[in-house]
């Protein structure tokens, strides 16, 4: 892990063995898990936080450049409360399979599920399911094809 990556220790967070976190990635809590597993790759500048939701992913991960991960957000509804006084929605979390990669500029918010093998396109919104090997694009992401 480089130095200068901010990551938030704690119960909450592991990291898998042979997982590294590039220089100004920041991985944290705000209750809710982080979990990488074995030999993934979180790049630089990269931003994963989950509030009350987790994010879980699998093996040989890659995260590219500059992508965010939210694990949760705010419910904003009500305009009789300030923003930073409404509460987190329901955390859904996020989960991303083994061998997934997830380009530079990416977000991926809560309610995502990944599956196995998925390529995420640079730039791309994800928000629902990603089928196994899928390969998406765009914002909101569509799938565009598969691996072969």
């Amino acid at each position: 892990m480089s130095l200068s990556a901010r990551v938030q220790w704690g119960a909450g967070i592991s990291l898998g063995k042979g997982t590294v976190v590039k220089a100004y990635a920041v991985v944290q809590s705000g209750g809710g898990a982080v979990r990488f597993g074995r030999e993934c790759a979180i790049s630089s500048f990269v931003h994963v936080s989950t509030g009350a939701g987790e994010v879980i992913a699998g093996d040989y991960v890659r995260i590219a450049a500059n992508a965010t991960l939210v694990g949760t957000t705010k419910e904003v509804r009500d305009r009789n409360v300030l923003i930073k006084d409404q509460p987190e929605k329901e955390p859904n979390g996020i989960r991303i399979g083994s061998d997934v990669l997830i380009g530079s500029g990416a977000v991926v918010l809560p309610g995502a599920d990944i599956a196995r093998g998925a390529v995420i396109g640079a730039g791309s919104i994800v928000s629902g399911s990603v089928p196994e090997y899928a390969i998406v694009v765009g914002a909101p992401a569509r799938v565009v094809g598969y691996r072969q």
